[in-house]
């Protein structure tokens, strides 16, 4: 559903303003912080205490941790990118190689900020969320196959991603909180070894 033109001009204008920026600044600061402080997942309170900052100012740049984690994913998927655009990239003979460099960037990332994702990646707490993570991250897969001419054979392109990202996102999930039990070394490699065949095989454009 598209939302209505005031409060995205609103949102605009809250970006903009210097004093706003600020208070995003140490909102993502106080995330870094905790995320390398604690493992547990974390809360509002946590937040506002660490940034210094009230709940109001808080909730006049995110309508919940659910909103945070979403925006918080979209700067932090810069990192997993470049890795994801080089596996597309990678000769089909080394792209199982290259897809467990991809894996290992993203559960590097997953692990690390782990307290931020802990309640997006549980489905039963957060769906819009999760979707919103899956769908973020399927946008990396889709824009590297487009970038490189599409899949010559198999589903399509954006069916393709969506089924990498997602099930890679709830493997990752389910390890992270216990309920498979993987080292990170051999998630990574059964990682790349569940991609579809048409990803390590197809020889792109």
């Amino acid at each position: 559903m598209l939302r209505s033109e005031a409060p995205v001009e609103a949102e605009r204008s809250l970006k903009s303003d210097p004093r706003a920026e600020k208070t995003r600044r140490a909102i993502f600061s106080a995330v870094e912080s905790l995320t390398t402080a604690q493992r547990t997942p974390i809360t509002v309170s946590d937040i506002v205490r660490t940034a210094s900052i009230s709940r109001s100012s808080f909730y006049a740049h995110f309508s919940g941790l659910d909103d945070l984690a979403r925006e918080y994913l979209h700067v932090q998927l810069a990192e997993v990118r470049a890795s994801v655009a080089l596996l597309v990239r990678t000769d089909s003979a080394d792209r199982q190689d290259a897809a467990q460099h991809s894996y290992r960037r993203l559960l590097t990332h997953m692990v690390k900020h782990y307290p931020v994702y802990a309640n997006v990646l549980d489905l039963s707490l957060s769906r819009g969320a999760y979707d919103e993570v899956v769908h973020g991250y399927a946008s990396l897969w889709l824009d590297s196959i487009d970038t490189l001419g599409g899949l010559p054979i198999g589903p399509r392109p954006e069916l393709t991603a969506t089924f990498v990202a997602g099930g890679a996102l709830t493997l990752i999930g389910s390890t992270l909180k216990g309920r498979v039990s993987v080292s990170d070394d051999d998630l990574v490699d059964e990682l790349a070894q569940l991609l579809p065949a048409t990803l390590l095989e197809t020889q792109f454009c």
